[in-house]
């Protein structure tokens, strides 16, 4: 067992999900959250949270290197599909975003696109960010590696074998500053796009 708990068993009428009881002990689910940005924002804090309590608590450390990898991955996959999300949204006024798993498909994408509005990609963050994105390719390329051991032809799929948890923390941390702030910058441009299509319609009802 990992945890130290006394032993006890489901019983009838147990359920997973009760929206009510003491309010210290409840979680909302909302609104607000319920956008791509919104979740990348849970499974960041929830990756370090996993991290910080690893590195306090030695025997957490293999147990819980699986599920933050796993949230860090999942957290630039949503960040990205995001950002395109947002970028579609300015310059066709729809929210599509891709549907794949591949996150250096959508880094590609969302480069290309960034740049076509006229932002500078080449600068020395973007030339890491490269590096990072390659890397978690090589090792999770369709979010597969931290969530099964072996793939649909009963391959094993992880390649590493040990992750220093202090330096994935640094180096997600510094990554989440990056995309964070994309994040706040598109979602003014969203804005602006709004606002400029709410005097369009205005103007056009009035003549």
């Amino acid at each position: 067992m990992l945890f130290e708990e006394d032993i006890r068993y489901p019983e009838e009428g147990d359920k997973l999900f009760v929206d009510s009881g003491d309010k210290d002990e409840i979680a909302w689910l909302h609104k607000t959250f319920q956008e791509l940005g919104g979740y990348a924002d849970c499974y960041q804090a929830g990756a370090v949270s996993l991290i910080d309590a690893a590195l306090n608590e030695k025997d957490k450390r293999d147990y819980h290197i699986y599920p933050a990898v796993f949230l860090i991955r999942h957290y630039i996959e949503l960040r990205l599909k995001e950002f395109l999300q947002s970028l579609k949204y300015c310059s066709d006024q729809v929210k599509d975003f891709p549907t794949h798993h591949n996150i250096q498909n959508l880094w590609g994408d969302f480069k290309k696109a960034y740049a076509d509005i006229g932002e500078d990609i080449t600068d020395d963050r973007f030339k890491a960010i490269d590096e990072i994105i390659k890397e978690f390719s090589n090792v999770d390329p369709i979010s597969m590696a931290f969530r099964y051991p072996i793939d649909k032809n009963g391959e094993k799929i992880q390649k590493l074998e040990y992750v220093n948890l202090a330096n994935l923390r640094e180096s997600f941390i510094r990554l989440g500053f990056v995309f964070d702030g994309i994040s706040m910058q598109l979602a003014h441009y969203v804005e602006l796009t709004e606002d400029m299509m709410g005097e369009v319609y205005e103007h056009y009802w009035e003549h």
